[in-house]
């Protein structure tokens, strides 16, 4: 913002930062970071969900529709895991738990379910991200599972082995990771993930400290209380029912994201 756009609003300065004191974590939304594919609503130019230059394959923010690209740098500010349980062939979600809260069937490697009912348990891995190029975005979820969960573990392992200067351990927000989408290709059809057999997924360099004093900081803050997420924004019903009926039709295998 130049010095004559500052002082246009210098009226404003006084008052910066007023007016929240009522808000909390639950009156908000934090948006997800999602990998539109193939069959999002957003990539269909006939949808009411379209979004203009939306494409298989690019980050997507589920408040504000913004695209970001094929290609993203994020600073993890910190990191929660849950059990989403839906209903069958992902017809909607059901509710969420904390992981080992409730009894699941795990018989089955590529799929999960209620012990004793038909309900279908996901596991989702849950990074509270900024976006570098976009932190007046604020916050943002990038969600995990299926297929996602080996590329989530693969990144925290990274984020542990990062070491400070002085060989301590960094913070787990000490850092920019770039991430990546890569094209997935198998007899189910093509979907887009953070990597295929190897996670696309380089620590760039460590944050500044302005990063740390200006966004990060504030922030890591706010989220220490943010218990609750909308889960609808990862919902995938149309997609999820495509897949999961072709599924039925093909030996019961897993499908692809």
């Amino acid at each position: 913002m130049s010095n004559q756009s500052k002082e246009k609003f210098s009226y404003l300065n006084e008052h910066a930062e007023e007016g929240f004191e009522n808000l909390e974590s639950n009156d908000f939304v934090i948006p997800f970071l999602r990998i539109l594919q193939k069959l999002s609503p957003q990539v269909d130019i006939d949808a009411p969900e379209y979004v203009k230059g939306a494409k298989p394959g690019l980050f997507f923010n589920t408040v504000n529709n913004k695209i970001y690209g094929n290609k993203i740098e994020l600073i993890p500010i910190t990191f929660k895991k849950v059990w989403l349980e839906w209903l069958p062939e992902r017809g909607g979600l059901v509710g969420r738990h904390k992981p080992f809260s409730i009894k699941v069937d795990t018989s089955k490697f590529t799929k999960w379910t209620v012990q004793g009912g038909i309900n279908i348990v996901t596991e989702c891995l849950l990074f509270y991200c900024l976006i570098v190029d976009h932190v007046e975005d604020g916050p943002i979820v990038f969600s995990l599972s299926s297929t996602g969960i080996k590329h989530g573990k693969n990144w925290n392992t990274q984020i542990m082995m990062t070491r400070l200067p002085n060989g301590k351990r960094a913070p787990y927000f000490s850092s920019v990771w770039e991430v990546t989408v890569i094209k997935n290709e198998n007899n189910q059809g093509v979907w887009f993930q953070i990597g295929s057999k190897k996670t696309a997924i380089v620590r760039k360099r460590f944050i500044s400290n302005k990063e740390f004093a200006n966004f990060v900081f504030p922030f890591k803050k706010s989220l220490t209380d943010a218990q609750e997420l909308d889960f609808t924004q990862i919902e995938e019903a149309p997609e999820r029912k495509v897949i999961e009926a072709k599924k039925v039709k093909e030996n019961d295998e897993d499908p692809p994201y």
